[in-house]
């Protein structure tokens, strides 16, 4: 993943905003999505954005690696949602190492 896309989504994260941004799937197709962004999961060396897909009306798995021009809307606030998995995330720095 590109570091350089960090500081887009933290601030997605911290303020609650929806993420727009270009994802390529796959099999090359792109698209552009408009996500709550809800939580990083990471999978080395595979980072994921976890988020609410208004669109489809669902949770989304996106490989971090795959998008590209992050924007978070500073218009378009949301409210936390509750992850499936969550009970089983812990803070990277609770990790075992």
């Amino acid at each position: 993943m590109d570091p350089a896309l960090l500081p887009s989504f933290e601030a997605a994260f911290l303020e609650r905003h929806f993420l727009r941004f270009q994802y390529r799937d796959a099999k090359g197709n792109r698209t552009g999505r408009e996500v709550e962004p809800q939580a990083m999961l990471i999978l080395p060396p595979i980072w994921y954005l976890v988020a609410w897909d208004p669109a489809r009306n669902d949770f989304r798995h996106f490989r971090m690696d795959r998008i590209t021009n992050p924007q978070p809307l500073k218009d378009r606030a949301f409210r936390r949602r509750h992850i499936p998995f969550e009970d089983d995330v812990c803070p990277y720095r609770d990790l075992p190492l």
